[in-house]
């Protein structure tokens, strides 16, 4: 096998990953598979590696030609998105606390709150999801994320299962309810009541 054929092969090699990173984001998704989530989800390591595959294929082919500039641009733009990628994880607001509540009728519905910010202060978030079925066919859904705000304004007090199948999502300024599918799990927005600075999935 000479050098172009070799070249060939690793440029159609970094589709691999490429295509792994794709299923990996679709399914971290809200309503995607935990597991395959957790598995595939890793854009930084993914794409660099498509883009190191690429920059090889491209050294290895040893021609100026139209196929090793994209190879070598594509390349070059992989490792600065990996990169970029990567400083601005850094840059994530940590984790303060989680907690996670079974529902009362359903262990396998999990009711989780994250919340995300430096100190006690507005600029705090809390990611609200759900966990629903087990092993591999586990799932997770996004139910809402609450922007920290002054008091009286939208500051978060908590979220809670209000009954079986529901999730109440309790502000100084409001509230929200959540219908869970029994089935699928899903949770659909069935109740609102005052003004929550928040991004609500699928409403």
């Amino acid at each position: 096998m000479n050098r172009v054929r070799i070249g060939g092969v690793l440029a159609a090699g970094a589709l691999l990953p490429l295509a792994v990173c794709a299923v990996g984001r679709l399914e971290s998704r809200s309503g995607g598979r935990a597991v395959v989530a957790d598995t595939l989800n890793r854009p930084v390591l993914l794409v660099g590696t498509a883009a190191v595959l690429l920059l090889a294929a491209r050294l290895v082919r040893g021609r100026r030609d139209t196929l090793g500039g994209v190879a070598t641009a594509v390349g070059v733009l992989g490792l600065l998105f990996a990169a970029g990628a990567f400083f601005l994880a850094s840059f994530r607001e940590p984790v303060r606390w989680d907690a996670r509540t079974s529902s009362p009728d359903r262990a396998d519905h999990v009711l989780t709150v994250v919340n995300r910010g430096d100190s006690e202060q507005e600029s705090n978030t809390f990611d609200i999801g759900l966990e629903t079925g087990t092993g591999l066919s586990a799932r997770r859904w996004h139910v809402l994320t609450v922007q920290q705000e002054f008091p009286g304004q939208g500051e978060f007090v908590s979220a809670q299962w209000s009954d079986a199948g529901r999730v109440r999502v309790t502000t100084d300024a409001g509230h929200r309810v959540f219908a869970v599918d029994p089935g699928s799990g899903e949770p659909t927005l069935i109740e609102s009541v005052g003004e929550l600075k928040s991004v609500v999935q699928g409403a």
